[in-house]
């Protein structure tokens, strides 16, 4: 049974939540909350996303490290509604967030542009098992639909690492260092997909792999990004 008549019904004994007020939506954000989405409005920094007075490769907060990815967009900031609809999908397991708010406001951002491959930053067997999915890989395959390139899976953990939670920028990057390995060669121009931007640590250590595996260049996307 599909079709109005059924989303009725569905709605009407299983009534959906808005997940960034929890009150009764059609969808899972209502009105208000979408319009509350903490956007990151033009201009920003191309190298690492952040808003700026004006465009520029390299501003303050980024031109003194080290990133080996070529770019990083995210479209909203982690916080607010953002900040739930992250939590939404990578502590609650509900998917729908991605096809519905994730995708299209990532996949915006990539208009007209064009990648060889999409790739998910990999979560460790152990975490993976844990939580049951890669929130990372679930994007990465709508984002990539939406692009029109293919997924990939050419790069995976190698050892475990800590919550990089309440790590400093220092230690997140000690944390993640040599954690990951390519599985085979790549070529051209790659996305490299992630839930939230914080100090770019692991989106770093993921582009290293995939440019010594030959990627010639490698762009970060991410749905939010820590300001």
């Amino acid at each position: 049974m599909h079709g109005p008549y059924f989303d009725v019904l569905a709605d009407l004994f299983y009534p959906q939540s808005c997940v960034g007020c929890t009150r009764r939506a059609s969808d899972v954000l209502c009105r208000s909350c979408f319009d509350a989405l903490p956007r990151i409005e033009p201009p920003v920094c191309g190298r690492c996303g952040t808003p700026t007075a004006f465009e520029v490769y390299g501003c303050d907060a980024c031109r003194n490290t080290d990133f080996v990815f070529d770019g990083a967009r995210a479209p909203l900031r982690y916080e607010g509604v953002g900040e739930k609809v992250v939590h939404a999908l990578k502590y609650r397991g509900y998917a729908r967030v991605v096809e519905k708010v994730m995708a299209p406001l990532m996949a915006a951002l990539l208009e007209g542009e064009r990648y060889s491959a999409v790739l998910p930053v990999p979560l460790h067997r152990a975490r993976l098992a844990r939580r049951g999915f890669n929130q990372a890989e679930l994007m990465a395959r709508a984002v990539a639909a939406r692009n029109g390139a293919p997924l990939s899976d050419k790069i995976r953990v190698v050892r475990g690492t800590r919550d990089q939670v309440e790590l400093s920028a220092g230690e997140r990057r000690e944390n993640v260092a040599g954690a990951f390995e390519a599985r085979g060669s790549l070529a051209g121009r790659v996305l490299l997909v992630d839930d939230v931007f914080t100090t770019g640590a692991t989106l770093s250590e993921c582009a290293g792999v995939l440019r010594r595996a030959g990627a010639d260049e490698v762009q970060a996307l991410t749905f939010c990004r820590t300001i």
